[in-house]
């Protein structure tokens, strides 16, 4: 079993071992590599930062040789950014944003930011750019870098990284597990808590609060806390209303959080009392189905196939005509990552990979049932991330 021993590490020491394993991805001649897309900035730097939180279109972009980290931020993000580097002559500015500093602080906060993303970008790159050796250019989000590099640099000094990037982030780290294992408990916290204390008469909203509450208490950021009821459960991804759950009712809950950028993704079904025929039924072929994947996932299978299993028992076990576009996918510092358990992916899984494995139904009119756990990947199978009883849950 792989798992951080002791305290997980802190987010500049966990950068400093994906920095490591990412250019043992590449080859020795890359000496620099830049990176504009979000999740692969704070892989690569450790930085996450909540301004991509406020303005999803917000640029921003780190610079990591084997020995130096630098950031392009805006004005706005510079302080917590340099708070995080603790050199704040690693960080480069744009925009217009101002903060006044103590003396010691920094000389840098008293120069002008540049105008904006592309001239700090390119006064980052003239401050790193290495005498020798390949910039290596990440693609993930589009070509703005790739073509300042080549029209500073000359398109023989650069290499596109892309799919070494993936193929490092595709496995996770003792360091990672640690977080994606500590959001994942935030989450499950807060249903234990409904299991405990829920009852007829609460709102969708009630509900939602027992877990949100959690997961701030805990250190993590809320970012999805979908509790539907009746027939809103089978309105898939939405937000929680004020709707009064009455007995006999399905609660369909499906919830995640981040915890340093790392993600959870859980979901499991309630009930106000006994479960119907229909009921019963329908859950026992959704558990079916996540199952049968539990029992084939290992490294070495291919993506599709836990999406075939997964089909073919719920098919098998009481839901005939059950029709789904995916049963999982991965998980990290995004919530959906690669790969996608469906019926295309190929993609053949690796020790080390973090998958979340879904069964979820949706019938508009009635209801909605899903069970959905996190996995590490195994020579031989799997190592939970999600602990609690995949059980359809009958509350008091």
């Amino acid at each position: 079993m792989m798992s951080w021993k002791g305290e997980r590490p802190t987010m500049r020491q966990l950068a400093g071992e994906l920095q490591e394993k990412f250019f043992r991805e590449v080859s020795d001649d890359i000496a620099l590599v830049v990176s504009s897309d979000t999740a692969n900035k704070a892989y690569l730097s450790g930085y996450v930062s909540m301004a991509h939180d406020l303005a999803p279109s917000y640029r921003s972009a780190a610079l990591v040789s084997r020995d130096r980290t630098s950031l392009v931020v805006s004005a706005a993000d510079a302080g917590p950014a340099s708070e995080f580097l603790r050199k704040a002559g690693q960080i480069h500015r744009y925009g217009e944003f101002y903060f006044e500093t103590v003396e010691d602080w920094s000389k840098d906060f008293l120069k002008p930011a540049r105008s904006d993303f592309t001239a700090a970008f390119k006064e980052a790159i003239n401050a790193v750019r290495p005498t020798d050796g390949l910039i290596g250019v990440d693609r993930t989000n589009d070509d703005l870098l790739w073509d300042l590099c080549r029209e500073i640099l000359g398109e023989h000094r650069i290499a596109d990284v892309t799919r070494c990037l993936g193929a490092a982030r595709a496995t996770k780290s003792p360091g990672e597990i640690a977080r994606l294992r500590e959001a994942t408990r935030l989450v499950e916290d807060g249903f234990r808590r409904i299991i405990k204390q829920a009852h007829p008469g609460m709102t969708e909203i009630d509900l939602a609060a027992m877990i949100t509450e959690g997961m701030v208490a805990g250190g993590g950021i809320p970012r999805f806390v979908s509790v539907t009821s009746g027939p809103r459960s089978a309105l898939a991804d939405t937000y929680s209303t004020r709707r009064v759950i009455a007995k006999g009712e399905t609660i369909r809950i499906d919830a995640g959080c981040t915890v340093d950028g790392y993600w959870s993704d859980m979901a499991r079904t309630f009930l106000f009392g006994e479960p119907d025929t229909r009921q019963k039924t329908t859950y026992a072929a959704l558990l079916a189905g996540l199952e049968e994947q539990l029992a084939t996932v290992r490294a070495g299978v291919p993506a599709n196939v836990l999406f075939d299993v997964a089909m073919k028992a719920v098919r098998s076990n009481g839901l005939p005509h059950y029709k789904r576009q995916h049963c999982g996918h991965g998980i990290g510092l995004r919530s959906y990552d690669s790969p996608t358990v469906n019926a295309t992916d190929t993609t053949v899984l690796l020790e080390g990979m973090c998958l979340c494995l879904e069964t979820p139904y949706y019938k508009l009119g009635l209801d909605g049932m899903m069970v959905e756990d996190t996995i590490r990947v195994t020579a031989d199978g799997f190592e939970p991330i999600t602990t609690l009883s995949r059980e359809l849950f009958v509350l008091s």
